[in-house]
């Protein structure tokens, strides 16, 4: 086995333009389909026209800048503000930017009313009035979460360097203020002992655990594996609890219920899980969705209201895309629910324009199982194929398009990872997180060689793989690199 092709400087320098230029990189509709990891709505393109316009009507209606500010009103006509709006606010405004509208200076804006209200520590106080000054004092970790992972994705979808920067002091202020040293989340930074003991499973995102140990890399390990396996203890506790596997509002420490409900706090939960399974293929995230899916696919999207009752099924009197959207992400868990997935998009579409929470769950969830919230910091479009491969081939393994940034930092050529080859082994020199997907030719993901830390070297076993011509992707936060090799 010997590696065969180098990136090209043309194709790097292309990219190099795009990504310095801070153009879209990934217009929408997307309508990934997350490397198959999840079963996504049947007719992807008529949900993404769908959503287009609920989310004009959303900007109608939610949005709301003043000057160099803006915030996500609270309801129609509110001058009441959440940070949690802002987080859903700066998250719909980079997937929403397509070809002809980029959303970049209205992400600006919400990212600025963010940083205006900064508490002390580096996070925003949860509630504000008028744009102008605090109602609510302290942070809280659902809008903060969101916004964190929202930077991160602009980094990618405008290219400027600003993002990342932004995201990385942001995940580092939640780390010092709202987790513990053993991982567990706090539901904001003003609870005092209360935080220790009482927490909020819904406001924890494992999906963005692997995106924040990229960025923080000094704290890599305790987002990907310290922070991660705690909190998703808190999601199996809560989930075992109950034959309908849905997730209380409140826990205790170890995951007991609190009140038995699965509530406004608690809808969030499927859409954190479902996005897991999506964009990292987890699989402790799907098995939790799949045993949500059992007791939702049982319940027709008409009638389903919540909050709901968890330990009876019984539900609720509220019939709207808060509960109809975030139980359906559930169903994304298995291809059986296909048509059940369908039948509830077309019951949150029937519900036309909601209040603010729902609408932005709504969204949300609807980008989500639409194929419209792809990872872009490792978007799972395959490598292309080569028309010429051989054994003497100088053929370059190249991006899908643009939008595979090829090693980049910041508009500058980064180092490429160090690729060698002995036996069986691949070995890989790079010192960062990173993760390493083989390809066959054809495009098609063959296996994840390895996805963490690589603290200098990293030898990785290619046993049971069958000989023949391969492409290794080699993902980290500077982007993503490809070499072709050949397996004897």
């Amino acid at each position: 086995m010997k590696i065969f092709a180098k990136l090209s400087f043309f194709t790097a320098l292309s990219a190099m333009s795009v990504f310095a230029q801070g153009t879209v990189n990934f217009p929408f509709p997307q309508m990934s389909d997350y490397g198959g990891n999840a079963t996504l709505l049947t007719d992807k393109a008529k949900a993404s026209e769908d959503l287009k316009k609920q989310f004009q009507a959303w900007m109608r209606d939610m949005y709301n800048e003043q000057g160099d500010i803006a915030g996500v009103r609270s309801n129609p006509g509110s001058n009441e503000y959440f940070s949690e709006g802002v987080g859903y606010g700066m998250l719909l405004m980079v997937y929403f930017s397509d070809k002809t509208t980029s959303y970049q200076s209205q992400f600006d804006k919400i990212w600025n009313f963010y940083k205006k209200f900064d508490d002390g520590n580096g996070l925003m106080h949860w509630q504000i009035g008028n744009l102008s000054e605090p109602w609510g004092k302290g942070a809280a970790l659902d809008g903060d979460i969101d916004a964190a992972a929202a930077l991160v994705m602009a980094y990618y979808q405008f290219g400027d360097e600003k993002y990342k920067e932004g995201a990385k002091k942001l995940i580092q202020a939640m780390k010092k203020s709202e987790f513990e040293s053993n991982g567990l989340h706090l539901p904001g930074d003003s609870w005092g002992e209360g935080g220790f003991n009482r927490k909020n499973p819904g406001y924890f995102d494992p999906a963005y655990m692997p995106l924040f140990a990229a960025i923080d890399e000094e704290n890599a390990d305790f987002w990907s594996s310290t922070a991660y396996d705690a909190n998703m203890k808190l999601y199996e506790s809560s989930s075992n609890e109950v034959s309908t596997g849905l997730i209380d509002d409140w826990t205790d420490k170890n995951g007991k219920s609190e009140d038995d409900y699965y509530s406004y706090d608690a809808s969030r939960a499927p859409w954190r899980n479902a996005k897991a399974v999506c964009w990292h293929g987890d699989q402790r995230a799907l098995a939790i969705d799949k045993k949500m899916a059992e007791f939702v696919s049982k319940v027709s999207a008409a009638d389903m209201k919540g909050p709901v009752i968890r330990s009876s099924g019984n539900l609720g009197n509220d019939h709207n895309s808060t509960f109809v959207t975030s139980l359906m992400t559930a169903l994304i868990s298995d291809a059986k629910y296909q048509s059940k997935l369908d039948e509830y998009w077309a019951e949150a579409v029937k519900l036309g324009d909601e209040n603010y929470f729902n609408q932005s769950l709504k969204l949300l969830n609807g980008l989500l199982v639409s194929g419209n919230m792809p990872n872009l910091m490792n978007p799972p479009a395959a490598p292309k194929s080569s028309s010429s491969v051989g054994e003497s081939s100088s053929s370059v393994v190249g991006p899908e398009s643009s939008s595979s940034i090829l090693a980049l930092h910041g508009g500058h050529a980064a180092p490429v990872p160090a690729f060698s080859v002995h036996g069986r082994t691949l070995q890989v020199n790079y010192a960062g997180f990173a993760r390493i997907d083989l390809f066959s030719v054809t495009g098609a993901a063959v296996k994840t060689l390895w996805k963490g830390h690589v603290d200098g070297t990293v030898s990785v076993g290619l046993q049971g793989i069958p000989g023949g011509i391969y492409v290794v992707r080699m993902h980290t936060q500077n982007g993503s690199t490809m070499q072709k090799v050949r397996l004897e």
